[in-house]
């Protein structure tokens, strides 16, 4: 058991160290957009320089979005409690299949961790829609293929 909760701790932290990584390059990528404004309002006139700030603010507009995303993001993680050792698929959740393995969290890709694969993904995504409140020994169709869910934890 307390193998289960060490994968699903390093699941868990390596999704928010993706989380963190994003939050930390986009409000470098702001503070840089608003150098460059500013640096772009001493040196230019007109419509030139009209452009370029316009386009700066589309830039931090562009990135405060993303921010706001990742931040998020970042709450629902904070919402999911990694020590509840699941019955049924839902966020926390590790979903061993015939198809592969799943962390219900949120959408960051595939992490190996101990020589296994695991795909995290999000209740929104289709197959976190597809696999919610399934139990082990259930099964599902997805996209013309049968999942049959093995264990949860």
């Amino acid at each position: 058991m307390n193998d289960n909760i060490s994968i699903k701790q390093k699941l868990y932290a390596k999704c928010m160290e993706y989380v963190d990584e994003k939050i930390s390059a986009l409000t470098y990528a702001i503070e840089e957009a608003r150098e460059s404004a500013i640096q772009e309002s001493k040196s230019s006139m007109g419509d030139k320089y009209e452009t370029g700030v316009a386009l700066m603010h589309l830039e931090i507009e562009k990135y405060s979005t993303q921010l706001s995303e990742s931040m998020k993001l970042k709450e629902i993680l904070s919402g999911i409690n990694i020590k509840k050792l699941c019955a049924l698929v839902e966020p926390g959740s590790i979903v061993y299949t015939n198809l592969g393995n799943y962390f219900i969290a949120i959408n960051t890709g595939e992490i190996i961790l101990e020589n296994e694969k695991f795909l995290t993904i999000s209740l929104a995504s289709p197959i976190g829609k597809a696999l919610y409140k399934m139990k082990a020994g259930d099964k599902c169709i997805f996209r013309d293929k049968t999942i049959e869910i093995h264990k949860i934890q």
